[in-house]
């Protein structure tokens, strides 16, 4: 089982934020990137049965809360989709098949109260299992 903390672990060397949160939603800070899970029926069981699976998907759910510039926030949101989009990269020792982008960009939530802009990025996460 992938967990929030390792996509945390392997995503913050790639993306500069001054606030990594996991699993609840926090407005207190700019720049600040929040990783919580997403629900998803797309796993399978093989023929066979767990034994037999050699994959499993994790949903993510990941929003930005940034700066009060539109620019800066979109370009953010940009450069952290990249990260996922069309790359396979190895996760906590576990290949990743493909990153299954629920949209064709990241979200634009629009502005907090205080006008900080925020973006959602969504993906399914198909990855090798290991004796799960």
């Amino acid at each position: 089982m992938m967990t929030l903390k390792e996509i945390k672990d392997w995503l913050k060397p790639q993306f500069q934020a001054d606030h990594w949160i996991l699993a609840s939603y926090d407005k207190s800070n700019n720049k600040t990137v929040c990783i919580r899970n997403l629900a998803t029926s797309r796993g399978r069981l093989a023929l066979g049965g767990v034994g037999q699976t050699s994959t499993a998907v994790k949903g993510l759910s990941i929003v930005l809360h940034w700066t009060k510039n539109p620019d800066d926030s979109e370009r953010a949101a940009q450069e952290l989709y990249s990260k996922f989009y069309g790359q396979n990269p190895v996760i906590a020792g576990r290949r990743v098949v493909k990153f299954d982008m629920r949209n064709d960009e990241p979200i634009s939530l629009g502005q907090d109260d205080s006008g900080v802009n925020e973006y959602v990025i969504e993906v399914y996460m198909t990855y090798e299992r290991k004796g799960e």
